[in-house]
């Protein structure tokens, strides 16, 4: 039977208005609803120093919170886009010790709950998300929401009709279909042939093994577009935060307020 924190059953005249614990953890910067579902389950968190198993439960302001025996407490939404270069990992620490993605924050953002909203590969570029939003980064990742993102792409070759129908039909890689929604070539001045991509969803490796699928081979990958957001104004290497009508666009083409 779940256990239920002191203080859960005291007067409380709007208590619907009360949050969720699995989005009050969200709040906290500690991951997704589910994720923090997860937290919950698996009897990490405690209220008011009582282990919670219940996920429907709701915090109060007078309660306090523990996850691991840690206080936590709600963070105000940060978001910053960042250009990232290469050789770059998209992780919030590596046990290999290999840079990445929080490295490249200003040392004011170093102590905030942040972690990146999807993924680039070590040796891919361009635009990537870093925030506390634990709903924003679900959304923004799961193919459900359609968020587009284009993509710069060098290949050695270049792609034959039949390699880019494949690429638009879709291809299976390791029992995954992954496709392309648009391709497009641009002229190029170096030594290989770019496109441009677009891609509806981003799967594991998504480009490099479609590309993989239909025998060509890519020498580089630019990420430059991400739903609406545009990293061409934004050198390699840094970061800006989101404010305002930019933040609130953002929110508002995945369906969140």
């Amino acid at each position: 039977m779940a256990t239920v924190p002191s203080g859960y059953g005291k007067p409380n005249p709007k208590p619907e208005a009360a949050p969720r614990i699995n989005r009050y953890l969200a709040s906290c910067g500690l991951g997704s609803r589910r994720a923090c579902d997860r937290l919950v389950e698996s009897g990490r968190v405690s209220v008011d120093g009582t282990p919670v198993d219940q996920p429907g439960l709701r915090v109060l302001p007078s309660m306090r919170v523990t996850v691991d025996g840690k206080t936590v407490r709600p963070q105000s939404t940060r978001v910053l886009m960042l250009h990232k270069p290469r050789n770059i990992i998209c992780t919030v620490s590596d046990p290999e010790g290999r840079r990445s993605i929080l490295d490249l924050l200003p040392p004011e953002w170093q102590d905030l709950r942040l972690y990146p909203v999807g993924r680039l590969d070590r040796n891919s570029e361009g635009l990537i998300l870093v925030t506390n939003d634990g709903d924003l980064a679900m959304r923004m990742t799961h193919p459900r929401y359609h968020v587009e993102k284009e993509y710069l792409i060098w290949l050695r070759s270049e792609l034959t009709q039949e390699q880019g129908d494949a690429m638009l039909d879709g291809v299976f890689s390791d029992q995954e279909r992954l496709a392309a929604l648009a391709i497009q070539p641009i002229p190029s001045q170096g030594r290989y042939h770019c496109y441009s991509l677009i891609l509806g969803e981003g799967r594991n490796r998504h480009i490099r093994r479609m590309c993989e699928a239909v025998e060509a081979e890519v020498t580089r990958i630019k990420r430059i577009r991400l739903a609406g957001l545009d990293v061409k104004e934004l050198p390699v290497g840094a970061c800006r935060e989101l404010v305002g009508r930019e933040l609130r666009d953002l929110r508002s083409c995945v369906g969140l307020s």
